[in-house]
């Protein structure tokens, strides 16, 4: 009796630890809709994927490139994606459903500057499911960043203390569980069944505060050798793969026009060396799109919904290009 006390309390301790911590992850971790576009991932059956940054999950609508293509696609691109997390995820798509082609929208900001320790950071590795990938991936990003990040995940969330009750109460609704869409429908914006955020037009300020500018200095030897893990790993799975760079106002376009001039230049050798389709529509001609900062949300790129119809358009004609390739 007396050995069987001696272990007791320290279980009990550590269960009671374990406990706190579950609920102060459930009620400081926001509710991301990438919980929903993997449920999709795994309980459907998707030709084309789309995977990439907010620019792409706000500009790529798949029932546009649907309707052109005769075939179904899913936009798996999410805000803070990094190619590190864009390999992962059509590794992990590989995994339970593999697609027969991949548009990998590329945002050059990404490819050169570092991913912050913020609520995003651990987006792809809490929503994916228990498996070899989810292992691969902890090892190779979250492991050796912060010991605080593994063992309280909840750390990354600590400022989201404001609403801490009501997050808590909603992962217990009905919406929530039963992975309702509409769950994360904000007055600004939609999401929809297919994995895109639809925003909508208003008269909120438009800012270029969260604008990354391309330069060749900063580039990240992780993003290189992350793209090629694509493109291996496409070439392994027999999957087509193109690169899309979505469109920024005329009005960015001008003010930066060396930084994206010089982005331009890198992608194209860049892409012409890995043998990979590359479509920069900074310059390529839209058939009605509006370049002005009319369309966009920002001054980084996010488009308005209408206008995201209109570029879909663009995107449809390359999946089926590739389709019948």
């Amino acid at each position: 009796m007396r050995n069987f006390k001696k272990y007791i309390y320290p279980v009990l301790f550590l269960v009671l630890i374990l406990c706190i911590n579950e609920i102060l992850v459930l009620a400081l971790k926001p509710c991301t809709n990438f919980r929903n576009d993997m449920h999709k991932l795994e309980t459907n059956q998707y030709d084309d994927l789309f995977v990439g940054t907010s620019h792409g999950k706000a500009g790529i609508n798949p029932e546009v490139v649907d309707k052109i293509t005769g075939e179904k696609s899913l936009n798996l691109c999410l805000g803070g994606e990094e190619v590190q997390d864009s390999y992962y995820i059509l590794k992990e798509a590989c995994r339970v459903n593999k697609p027969k082609k991949i548009i990998y929208e590329l945002d050059p900001g990404y490819w050169v500057s570092t991913a912050t320790l913020g609520p995003e950071y651990r987006t792809v590795y809490d929503e994916f499911p228990i498996s070899g990938v989810k292992a691969e991936y902890y090892l190779d990003k979250i492991w050796n960043v912060d010991f605080r990040t593994t063992l309280f995940p909840w750390y990354l969330y600590r400022k989201g203390i404001k609403g801490a009750g009501k997050r808590f109460a909603s992962k217990f609704s009905q919406a929530y569980r039963n992975y309702d869409d509409s769950f994360y429908n904000e007055p600004s914006q939609d999401y929809t069944a297919q994995g895109q955020i639809r925003i909508h037009r208003s008269d909120a300020p438009k800012t270029e505060a969260n604008l990354i500018l391309w330069d060749e200095k900063n580039l990240k030897t992780d993003a290189v050798n992350s793209f090629e893990k694509i493109v291996k790993l496409c070439k392994e799975k027999n999957i087509k793969l193109a690169v899309v760079t979505t469109p920024v106002p005329q009005e960015t376009l001008d003010k930066y026009h060396d930084n994206f001039e010089n982005a331009n230049k890198f992608f194209n050798s860049f892409m012409e060396k890995e043998g990979v389709e590359y479509y920069n529509y900074y310059y390529q001609k839209i058939p009605e799109f509006d370049r002005s900062l009319n369309g966009f949300s920002d001054y980084e790129g996010h488009m308005y919904e209408d206008q995201s119809d209109v570029f879909s358009k663009e995107i449809g004609k390359i999946v089926k290009d590739m389709q019948d390739g």
